[in-house]
Parts: C-alpha cells; sequence; structure tokens
C-alpha cells in the first residue's frame, strides 16, 4: 500500500485530526488509529484489519500504489483550472503612484517620482484593451482603483475617477478601490454615481494609535477623516472593506478598534456590506525602519488567536481563516485543493497610468516586472508572462513533494522571485501549525463535525 504524501495528522485535544487535501476528507483519529496509520506509513508488513484499510483507501489516505495518487493529482488539476476559469478576473488601474500620506511603513515606497496622472486618451485606451481582450472570460472581470492613493483631493483627479467610473459604468464594469479613505467625504458625490463593489480602506487602529502611523505628509491626524468618510460610504450603502495593517506595536489596539466600530454599527452589518480583513506588515521590497516589530505569519496568528479568546469582541471584528480551517468550519467540508496561489497574468492584471501592464499589486510600477503596453501602443511580452501563467506546485520544483503544497499553493510569485530571481520558487507558508493554531481556535465547531 502507497501512504498518501498529503495525509496531514495534527493533534486535537486528546485525539488526531486527519486530512487529506487532495481526497478532501477528515477525520478524526483515537490512539489506537493513529498507531496503524503510523505503521501503515513505515510500510509495516503487519495484518492490518481489512474494514479499516478499506476505509483509508476509500477516503484517500492510502492507495494501491504511488501512480494512482499522481494521476489523481493530475485529474483534480484539470477541475482546477476548470473552476479557476469561472472565477472573475481582477483587473487593477493605478492612476497615480502618489500618495497624500506618508505611513510609517509603506510597501510601494521603492517607486520613486512618479506623481503623473492618466489622460483621457490613456483612460480610454484602457477600456478599449480591456474591452478587447477579456471579452471571452466567463464571468464579467470587475475593476479596482489603486496606487499610491487613487482617491487624492485634486479637481483633476476627481476628474480622473469620475471619468473613470462613467467609463466604467457604462461598459458594464463594477469596480473596487483601494483607498487611505481621507479624502472620501470629498469623493462621495462621484462615487454614488459610479457602480461600486466595495471601498477598502486601511485603519491600524483607534485614533491614538492609527494616528501615530498613518500621517499626512504635513504630520496631520487622519483618523477623523477616514471615520467620517466610512460612516457616509455605510449610510450611502456601499460596501466597505476594512483593513488593519499590523505588527507587535499596535496587534492589541485593535480591541479599541472593534469597540467604536460596534459603537457606531458596524460590526452589525451584514458581510455583504461590512467585512474585515488583518493584513501583515512586512518587509517585500524594501527594508523598514521598524523591522524588529514585525510579525512572521505564524506568530501573527498565533497571537490573534490568543487575543480574540481573551477579548471576544475581536471574533466579532475579525475571525481568522487559517488557510483554509474556517472554511472547513462553516462548510463542513475541506476547501479544494489548491495548485497555484498567485494569481498575477491568469487572474489578475494590472495597468498604470503610463500605459504600462504588470502581474499583479505586488510588483507593479517596478519595470523589471513590466510585462507590455496599452498605450501608446499595444505590446505584450509573452516570453516573461508564460512562466508566471505556468507557475503551479505542478511546476514548482521544491512544491513537488510537500505535504501543505494543496493547501499553500506556492505562495506568492513576487516573494519568491525576490528571493530566487525565479517564479519557479516557492514562498513558503508554515502551514502545518497555521492548521494547529486553527482547529484548535475553532476546536468546538471540530469537534461537531466529527460527531456527525
Amino acid at each position: 500500500m502507497y501512504y498518501s504524501k498529503y495525509n496531514l495528522v495534527l493533534p486535537f485535544e486528546d485525539r488526531y485530526l486527519l486530512l487529506n487535501p487532495l481526497s478532501g476528507a477528515v477525520d478524526l483519529l483515537e490512539e489506537k488509529d493513529l498507531n496503524d496509520l503510523e505503521e501503515l506509513r513505515k510500510g509495516s508488513s503487519k495484518n492490518f484489519d481489512r474494514q479499516f484499510t478499506a476505509y483509508l483507501e476509500e477516503r484517500g489516505y492510502i492507495y494501491q500504489n504511488r501512480e494512482l495518487e499522481e494521476k489523481k493529482l493530475l485529474e483534480t488539476y484539470q477541475e482546477f483550472l476548470e473552476i479557476s476559469k469561472t472565477s472573475p478576473t481582477q483587473i487593477f488601474f493605478a492612476p497615480t503612484y502618489n500618495c497624500n500620506l506618508a505611513c510609517s511603513y509603506c510597501f510601494q515606497q521603492g517607486i520613486k517620482d512618479k506623481k503623473d496622472l492618466p489622460t483621457k486618451e490613456v483612460l480610454d485606451a484602457f477600456f478599449s484593451y480591456v474591452n478587447q481582450n477579456f471579452k471571452n472570460e466567463p464571468e464579467k472581470p470587475f475593476l479596482t482603483l489603486f496606487g499610491g492613493e487613487p482617491l487624492i483631493d485634486s479637481e483633476y483627479q476627481k476628474e480622473v475617477i469620475a471619468y473613470f467610473l462613467y467609463q466604467a459604468k457604462i461598459n458594464g464594469y463594477e469596480v473596487s478601490i483601494v483607498t487611505n479613505g481621507y479624502a472620501l467625504k470629498e469623493y462621495m458625490p462621484i462615487l454614488t454615481k459610479g457602480v461600486i463593489r466595495e471601498v477598502q480602506i486601511t485603519v491600524d487602529g483607534p485614533p491614538e494609535i492609527h494616528d501615530q502611523r498613518r500621517i499626512t505628509k504635513g504630520g496631520g491626524k487622519t483618523f477623523a477623516r477616514i471615520f467620517e468618510g466610512m460612516l457616509l460610504l455605510k449610510e450611502a450603502g456601499i460596501p466597505i472593506n476594512l483593513r488593519a495593517v499590523v505588527d507587535k506595536s499596535n496587534l492589541i489596539t485593535l480591541v479599541d478598534l472593534a469597540k467604536i466600530l460596534e459603537d457606531k454599527g458596524f460590526l452589525d452589518l451584514p458581510k455583504s456590506k461590512f467585512k474585515t480583513q488583518i493584513g501583515r506588515n512586512y518587509e517585500l521590497f524594501e527594508c523598514q525602519d521598524e523591522s524588529q516589530s514585525l510579525f512572521d505569519r505564524l506568530s501573527l496568528w498565533a497571537e490573534y488567536a490568543k487575543l480574540s479568546k481573551e477579548y471576544p469582541i475581536l471574533q466579532k471584528f475579525h475571525l481568522p481563516e487559517f488557510k483554509g480551517v474556517k472554511y472547513l468550519v462553516d462548510n463542513g467540508e475541506m476547501p479544494f485543493p489548491t495548485y497555484d496561489n498567485c494569481p498575477a497574468l491568469k487572474k489578475e492584471w494590472a495597468f498604470d497610468y503610463q500605459g504600462k501592464i504588470y502581474g499583479c499589486t505586488a510588483n507593479v510600477g517596478r519595470d523589471e516586472f513590466m510585462v507590455g503596453t496599452f498605450y501608446p501602443e499595444v505590446k505584450l511580452w509573452e516570453e516573461k508572462i508564460k512562466p508566471w501563467q505556468q507557475r503551479s506546485i505542478l511546476t514548482i520544483p521544491k512544491c513537488r513533494d510537500c505535504e501543505v503544497a494543496l493547501l499553500c499553493g506556492g505562495g506568492c510569485g513576487t516573494v519568491a522571485y525576490n528571493r530566487e530571481k525565479t517564479v519557479f520558487a516557492p514562498d513558503c507558508r508554515p502551514l502545518r501549525e497555521l492548521w494547529e493554531i486553527g482547529v484548535n481556535y475553532y476546536n468546538e465547531e471540530i469537534k461537531a463535525l466529527g460527531e456527525e
């Protein structure tokens, strides 16, 4: 018998959780079952109970031989590709790399001296390109404005955004906006005329914390204006995606932020109108001044799990995914295997006001990642695009035999390239450890699944 390389055994109270992302099977094991499973893994010649081995084979924990698992892997990959086709492509557009804030961290600090705005001709070329090149998508793509800061309070930038939203509306595209939220009040008359999918706003804590981290270029506070804009969005019924960027200096202060949001009714809104995400402050291209305060991925979620048990309001503010555990809890089944966690140049494309095309928001604005232009002429460099489109756990050598590959999907291609100068390298995530934290965080829900 062949023991699946994707089997994961996680300690769970006085038992063990056995799961296999390829087959989608999840089972709770007693100590005796675990011992027999370990004997099987070691290739023992012991005569096992036939009912036990038949169950393991039915669930995809063991196979008659390795080739059968490889066949299953390739078949499921084709399913993954078909499912991916049905999700809408996200098309980003950066109308500027300029920003009105001077945050203590900035993921685009390496982009220097790019403060212009697009002309009407560039915007028309962008919509012409999108209409032509994404017209056969099974699902209509949606557009996302980001930067820099797309909503700076200047007359010409307002004209640019108004024209962009008008073109999106007449061409049938929903628009998401990634903004620091400082000028939301000034932009509300424009936003209410568009078809807004959501507005993502970053708030890093209560006023006294946020106003230390996210200040104007003149050193001014920003929380009050941002929160005023959020209330206007709420009143207008425009969905809000609140993002908090955290490190060791501000994670605990999310408790006070959650209390403010609850007091103003945000936490009682349906998920379709208000959702949250926690972003990890991390180094990508540029070193940060206070890198010693950064969490790694595992320590962040371990600490958040601990805090949210101590302060239950955090469970109302944000319930962590733990890379698939919450999906299991919510749906009673494993998420579909993840063969590719990098959407760049597949389900995500990024364009800027200069007429340049990139793969994603993590590398937009950096010429080494540029893959073509849409203005003043259309050019695509297929030799640069092809590796990104081929990237998956099946083409990254280090992923082929990794037990958590189908939960990880190879991670971020830009991070991998930045480290190893090839997209066929992994951005490894501590998936086993994250799942251990997650299944114990949702322990009551996991136990209920095991009793069904």
